[in-house]
């Protein structure tokens, strides 16, 4: 199953799950142009996603002054559960995941 892009407004609560090697550029290919969405840090480039569960995940990224390549994977579901979910339905390989959070 393919994830399905859905507004970023959805997304409520950012917990962490995990950071991705993804550019934009890759990412803008596979589901369009990013939202932008702030907070008190700046702007962000935002994708955001209801997974085959009904959990949102979306991926952000700093849009000026973000201090190194690659995405944050946040979600409002269980960080061990939405990882391995998200990596699937977005058939990314487990090599993409650089770092971990924890839940």
């Amino acid at each position: 199953m393919r994830v399905e892009r859905v507004d970023a407004a959805l997304l409520r609560r950012n917990a962490q799950v995990a950071y991705l090697d993804l550019s934009t550029e890759d990412a803008v290919r596979r589901w369009g142009e990013p939202e932008v969405t702030w907070d008190d840090l700046g702007p962000w480039n935002t994708f955001v996603f209801r997974l085959a569960d009904g959990t949102l995940a979306g991926l952000v990224r700093e849009v000026g002054n973000a201090p190194k390549p690659g995405y944050f994977l946040i979600s409002d579901g269980d960080p061990a559960e939405v990882l391995p979910a998200f990596l699937s339905e977005a058939d990314f390989d487990e090599a993409r995941v650089l770092e971990r959070y924890p839940g």
